[in-house]
């Protein structure tokens, strides 16, 4: 078996590299959301200055059977990392894995990473995944477990004007706001300050990280690569009296992919909790992405186990439980 890295710039063995992840993903998983070639492409291939990506392959006998996805972000959180792992069911318990991890270590002490993060996905019941017991084996350790729900909208639409109307009164004073892929110059600071609150208000349990920096380049940047990867935003904010974006929550949909979407943040700033603003920021949103995007048949979400105020509108709109996402980190060693 050999180790060696994927340049972005060979299509064909990024196309392999992603093969090897889809099946590695989808092996004796029903909700997994491993994502289109035609989105993989652009996020493999295009440089981002936000973060360096490095791939690395195991290879046996000309073909892979391992795939290792590491990013390291490089304006904040510069002492971590994260990678994705995956392996040919075929080839497991083999070392496959192992190698991979050992050949990555190294590059990471040497840039001074100091924690290494990885998502493990395992059921809700019965024994662990085969992921859970890799990282076991390797020294992470669990971080913040998260619930990966999903939501049937046909099924369940008709409940939103119920609970619009419940939760109006609370909310008087604030404008609900949607937009669709970009975010509108009015609300840029107030949508990047929010970005910027997320890793210090949302459940993080043991994760080591710090604040996300946020500005319109960054913004502009991820806007330009959603719109080459055939992507699509819906983002919904609450405006205070006072003009202040004070909470959002987004969600994306893809062009191929387009009978599901997935719920990306939620946050209500916490001067202005307590309005029922979490449900009615996420009924309004969920209104419009069934208008744009009618194909959509199921919303997937993650949130913290420990999460007790979203989880409750969660259950609210009827999403359900399908598995768990395991965030597990150890300390990098060379």
């Amino acid at each position: 078996m050999e180790i060696r890295t994927v340049d972005p710039a060979d299509q064909a063995l990024v196309r392999e590299f992603w093969e090897v992840g889809r099946v590695a993903d989808e092996h004796e998983r029903q909700w997994s959301t491993y994502w289109a070639w035609e989105t993989a492409l652009v996020y493999l291939t295009t440089p981002n200055q936000w973060r360096e990506l490095h791939l690395l392959g195991a290879f046996e006998s000309g073909r892979m059977i391992g795939a290792l996805e590491c990013s390291l972000p490089v304006r904040d959180n510069t002492s971590s990392a994260g990678f994705d792992l995956y392996v040919d069911p075929a080839h497991r318990r083999r070392g496959v894995g192992t190698a991979l991890v050992e050949q990555l270590m190294p590059d990471l002490a040497e840039r001074d990473r100091r924690v290494v993060m990885v998502e493990v996905n395992t059921p809700i019941a019965g024994a662990p995944s085969a992921g859970m017991g890799f990282a076991e084996r390797h020294g992470f350790a669990p971080a913040l477990v998260q619930e990966h729900r999903v939501l049937d909208l046909p099924a369940t639409e008709g409940r939103w004007p119920g609970l619009a109307a419940e939760v109006a009164p609370a909310h008087a004073d604030y404008e609900l706001v949607t937009w669709f892929d970009t975010v509108p110059d009015e609300f840029l600071e107030g949508y990047c300050a929010l970005q910027h609150a997320f890793n210090d208000e949302a459940p993080s349990g043991e994760l080591e990280i710090e604040a996300e920096h946020w500005d319109e380049q960054r913004v502009r940047g991820k806007e330009e690569r959603f719109r080459r990867a055939g992507r699509h935003e819906v983002c919904t904010v609450a405006v205070a009296p006072d003009g202040a974006v004070v909470g959002l929550t987004e969600m994306i949909v893809s062009d191929h992919e387009p009978d599901r979407a997935m719920q990306c943040g939620t946050l209500v700033l916490p001067g202005h909790r307590g309005h029922r603003l979490g449900l009615a920021l996420k009924v309004a949103n969920q209104t419009s992405l069934r208008d744009r995007f009618p194909a959509v048949r199921g919303v997937h979400a993650w949130n913290a186990d420990v999460n007790e105020h979203m989880n409750a509108i969660n259950a609210r709109l009827g999403f359900t439980t399908v598995e768990r996402l395991v965030e597990v980190q150890r300390e990098v060693t060379s």
